[in-house]
């Protein structure tokens, strides 16, 4: 067996989250055969190395990577365990063999499309800023949204936390009776309550909020609380768009 960046072999073996496992690393937790490890590269051979977590041995067996789509609710957290206990993503997938994690996040009052796997690669990859996946929401806002806004936000963007973020595609869905908006917009950042922060303070607060797409990944019909495995196909067209290797 080719050997294996220690992080890499874990995140491969469905261990932890990514994030737990450098914690765990850096914190000196694992030791490979006698050796204790603090440096997340340090290769490993699966049928050679014994490795132990704090002390204790333990088996590490690669997982065929997985991916799925989850419909996340309104009113759950989008983690797999919450201190606050909270409902969580980790009360509906029971049924997945797999160890996934989620992709990314949606906050308590937020629903639709999150991404679940155990492909700790393709996870940093959709994460990372520097590749602008494109993430795609339908929003109710309240009032409407002025042709002189739309026009600044789809090509100027919006100076935000003293920061300028990259410009929006916004498409108005329709209006509703109370003279509220639905729009679907299309934002390629992902920092935390962005969309929210974004239409507050331009005057139009978010009353709803639903992604329904990751890159050409879409939410498709499934229903809310409902997860869907994806096929080999479809995460190939991922790569292949958005070239990750």
């Amino acid at each position: 067996m080719t050997k294996l960046k220690l992080q890499k072999c874990l995140q491969n073996s469905g261990f932890e989250s990514r994030r737990n496992i450098r914690k765990f690393i850096s914190e000196g937790y694992f030791k490979v055969n006698d050796i204790y490890v603090k440096d997340p590269n340090f290769l490993v051979d699966l049928n050679k190395d014994t490795l132990f977590f704090k002390n204790k041995r333990i088996n590490i067996k690669l997982e065929k990577k997985s991916y799925f789509i989850f419909n996340k609710p309104y009113g759950i957290v989008s983690t797999l365990h919450d201190p606050q206990k909270r409902p969580t993503i980790k009360d509906f997938i029971g049924k997945i063999k797999e160890r996934v994690y989620p992709v990314g996040r949606l906050d308590f009052h937020s629903e639709g499309l999150i991404l679940l796997t155990n492909d700790g690669d393709l996870t940093n990859f959709i994460i990372s800023t520097k590749n602008k996946i494109p993430k795609t929401y339908l929003i109710k806002i309240k009032g409407s949204l002025s042709k002189e806004n739309k026009s600044k936000l789809e090509t100027k963007g919006f100076f935000l936390d003293g920061i300028r973020t990259n410009p929006l595609k916004i498409d108005l869905i329709k209006k509703t009776k109370n003279n509220n908006s639905w729009l679907k917009v299309t934002i390629i950042e992902g920092k935390k309550h962005i969309l929210r922060k974004i239409f507050k303070y331009s005057g139009h607060p978010i009353e709803k909020l639903k992604r329904i797409t990751i890159g050409n990944i879409n939410l498709k019909k499934i229903p809310s609380g409902h997860w869907l495995e994806l096929k080999e196909y479809e995460i190939n067209s991922f790569k292949k768009k958005y070239n990750c290797d």
